[in-house]
């Protein structure tokens, strides 16, 4: 018969044994991202501060050499009321606000608003010029 410090040790081993807990499952190998893990953290990202498109960016310049100020409207269409008003001097030149996609539509108007000519402006022209009679607009 086995000597009683040597049963109740391993009675101890015996109980220890049953009691404990599992060890923890070994990491998985790390796997190759999916198509939605850069989808959730786009998601969960804040917005970016919205600025100015490129397009908005790209300077507009108008000269005039009209020999009087002149009154402008830079929309698509004065009477619309949606547009900027502005006034240019003999000889000088100012930057034109652009649409959200490089484009507007620039206008000489008479003191009521009235167009009496405009000229188109895509997003990659550069400048605008009104001439001597003003009444000519030419862009590129």
């Amino acid at each position: 018969m086995l000597p009683r410090t040597s049963f109740l040790a391993c009675f101890a081993c015996v109980a220890l044994a049953a009691c404990e807990t599992p060890a923890p499952p070994a990491p998985a190998a790390p796997s190759a991202p999916t198509a939605s893990a850069p989808e959730a953290a786009a998601s969960s990202a804040p917005p970016a501060a919205e600025g100015p498109t490129r397009e908005q960016q790209r300077p507009l310049d108008l000269a005039s050499f009209c020999p009087h100020d002149l009154r402008l409207y830079y929309g698509d269409n004065p009477s619309d009321g949606t547009g900027v008003h502005a006034t240019i001097s003999q000889g000088a030149e100012l930057q034109v606000p652009r649409n959200p996609d490089g484009s507007v539509v620039v206008w000489v108007v008479d003191e009521k608003g009235n167009g009496l000519a405009s000229v188109h402006v895509s997003k990659r022209m550069k400048h605008v010029r009104i001439n001597t009679d003003c009444a000519r607009i030419d862009a590129n």
